[in-house]
């Protein structure tokens, strides 16, 4: 017979009071029962795909086609589901980056080292306590920073990083972050990035000859620091500082043997953003986002034939953003909110050929009001958004205002109470405004401009399982899309082709499927297998005019069939990876003929990592990556090369103090 005898129960023994336990929990996002398609890239499994930049990490996700001009530093834009990527909204640590001169966020300015998850969602954000921006896009791309992401089992964290590679790429990055007391936590990231990025490519214009890149040099820095007070579980207060700014040369495209250029590009960005999420009871919550934003971008070409001898623009743009969101539980099953959000942009030209420049201003109010109806096997979500716009400009005529209202709705449900088979569907309609340069850049721009209109149809299925025979989990996603843009704003030349306009004139249709395959095996013998698969079909025609002999032709630069894989073996403390991406025929600008036609492209890479250090939580991991291993020749935007093989060496060294718990 065995005796337990309590303490606190014997003659003389002083009450004891147990230490405090820290419960702590992280509401994960469940992609398979979202209402629309959510796909997640996490910090281990980006490792994987041997991916510098968020926009190479994009590479592998299903429907995303991002316009890559070649090298470290070249432009890298993302399009989801054709509709372009204006029509994408961005996300960093939960508020918007800005771009009303452009539209475009080139996303290879972001590297990997302090991203730890990237969301990608169609039709709308996760959580209706949003701000009421995250609701004005078709797609939304979302970056959580390792500041963002929770640490509280740890006290402090070093995080070094260098990489090493090919064509004098050279990016050491470090990370720190302390919680400072029970209520503080600060974290620090810096970042250092350069590249010669003279890399050889066959000159297809100039009998297969091998030339080298010029003038595709990168020098680029990152700065960020942030803090946060957490008054208790349910109420926070988070800053963000931001610094980034870069130096590349601009090759420009490949064109009747030219391979000279010296076209350069400096860029500063500059933010200050701040957070506020409060629970204020056990039905309500509150959200509150603020944040200033200073941009400079400044573009030389110093051979350019004029009288000057040189073409030049300086550009400045300020951003002011304010945004405040409130949801409420009417009951266990029913959720509605409200956001409204109040921004003012502006852009200034400061060059020497800025004469009568419109330097615009920007005022725009958005509300939203959305609510979720959420049971076990049943999930309902909708919201109606309205947007005012109003335009300003010290020269010139201004842009047209806006007032418009957009809308979405979206269910899923499981049909069969024990299958893990859940269906889903949504529709969204929705628009983006023309940007500044749409309507103000010189010779080209075109004032009365209206906004460009879509309209968003998904219908699909998700089945999840775990611990099936020999399999740890197996997730698969199928979604059939319908995406109709109208009043799609393009440039088209005028008298010749060197004066441009910009015009509402066109029309895509767009359908498609998105399939997601991602599978781990139970660990047998220290021995784990994980597979990912993505396939994308897109049928996207040129509806704009049934006289021009581009109608009903594929869109250019849209493959009908794109994909990836990664394929993944654990052992121990060794990780093997290789990864393939793939993409079909497809058109360069122009009429879709033989000449025009691109041919189709696959990169194989291959990565290895080993983990060094034995005592947890402190380690040190070795990282080796070989990238197109085939030395495979292709372009993803015609006259832009590609890199053909290269490698990549890094030390990653991770210290952490952790918390003393039960």
């Amino acid at each position: 017979m065995i005796y337990v005898v309590l303490p606190f129960f014997c003659k003389g023994q002083k009450h004891d009071t147990l230490q405090n336990v820290e419960v702590i929990s992280k509401k994960n996002i469940i992609i398979t029962i979202a209402s629309t398609p959510v796909q997640l890239l996490n910090t281990t499994d980006a490792s994987k795909t041997n991916s510098v930049t968020v926009a190479d990490a994009l590479k592998h996700f299903a429907g995303v086609m991002v316009k890559d001009y070649g090298g470290i530093g070249g432009l890298k834009t993302v399009s989801v589901r054709s509709l372009g990527a204006n029509h994408t909204g961005i996300l960093y640590d939960g508020i918007a980056l800005g771009d009303a001169q452009g539209g475009q966020i080139d996303l290879g300015k972001f590297s990997l080292d302090n991203i730890a998850q990237i969301e990608l969602y169609n039709g709308g954000p996760f959580e209706i306590l949003s701000p009421a921006k995250a609701f004005s896009y078709g797609s939304l791309l979302m970056l959580k920073t390792i500041a963002s992401s929770k640490t509280d089992t740890e006290k402090k964290i070093a995080n070094v990083k260098v990489q090493y590679g090919s064509f004098g790429y050279f990016s050491p990055s470090i990370s720190y972050k302390q919680h400072v007391g029970k209520k503080v936590e600060t974290s620090l990231n810096a970042m250092f990035q350069s590249a010669e990025s003279q890399y050889p490519f066959t000159s297809y214009e100039n009998n297969n000859v091998t030339q080298k890149r010029k003038n595709s040099d990168i020098k680029a820095y990152r700065l960020e620091y942030d803090a946060s007070l957490t008054m208790h579980d349910s109420n926070k207060i988070s800053v963000k500082t931001y610094y980034y700014k870069s130096e590349r040369g601009l090759p420009g495209a490949i064109i009747l043997y030219n391979n000279i250029n010296s076209e350069r590009l400096t860029d500063r960005n500059f933010f200050l953003q701040s957070n506020w999420h409060n629970k204020l009871s056990k039905k309500s919550e509150l959200l509150v986002n603020a944040k200033y934003a200073a941009d400079q971008n400044y573009y030389i070409d110093p051979s350019f034939l004029n009288t000057a001898g040189k073409l030049e623009n300086e550009f400045s743009s300020k951003e002011f953003y304010l945004s405040a969101a409130y949801s409420y539980k009417i009951n266990n099953f029913f959720k509605i909110s409200f956001s409204s959000d109040a921004l003012n942009n502006r852009l200034k030209r400061t060059d020497s050929f800025a004469v009568n420049f419109a330097n615009p201003s920007r005022n725009s109010l958005l509300n939203n009001v959305a609510f979720q109806l959420k049971k076990t096997r049943f999930e309902v979500t909708g919201n109606i958004l309205h947007t005012l716009i109003n335009e300003k400009v010290s020269n010139g005529k201004a842009g047209r205002n806006i007032n418009a209202f957009s809308k979405a709705f979206a269910m899923g449900f499981q049909p069969i109470k024990n299958v893990p088979l859940r269906v889903r569907a949504f529709y969204k309609h929705i628009f983006r405004a023309p940007t500044f340069n749409d309507l103000y850049y010189t010779n080209v721009g075109n004032t009365n401009l209206k906004p460009e209109y879509a309209d968003q149809l998904n219908v699909g299925l998700t089945y999840s399982e775990q611990r099936l025979d020999f399999l740890k989990n197996i997730l698969v996603t199928v979604d059939a899309f319908l995406n109709t843009v109208n009043d799609k704003i393009i440039a088209v030349p005028t008298i010749n082709l060197f004066q441009w306009s910009v015009q509402n004139i066109g029309k895509v249709n767009a359908q498609g499927i998105d399939v997601a395959v991602q599978i781990k095996t139970k660990e047998w013998r220290d021995v784990q297998l994980s597979a990912h698969v993505a396939y994308s079909f897109q049928h996207v025609l040129d509806v704009s005019d049934k006289n021009s002999s581009l109608y009903k032709t594929q869109l250019p630069y849209t493959p009908k069939h794109s994909g990836s894989s990664t394929f993944s073996i654990e052992y121990k403390r060794a990780i093997l990876n290789y990864n393939i991406i793939f993409s079909s025929l497809r058109y360069k600008q122009g009429d879709a003929i033989f000449v025009n036609l691109l041919q189709p492209w696959n990169t194989n890479d291959v990565s290895f990592s080993y983990l060094i250090g034995k005592n947890y939580p402190n380690n040190y991991k070795i990282i080796f990556e070989a990238n197109n291993i085939f030395n495979t020749t292709y372009d993803i935007i015609q006259y832009y090369p590609m890199p053909g093989f290269n490698y990549r060496i890094a030390l990653n060294i991770l210290l952490k103090k952790t918390k003393t718990i039960i």
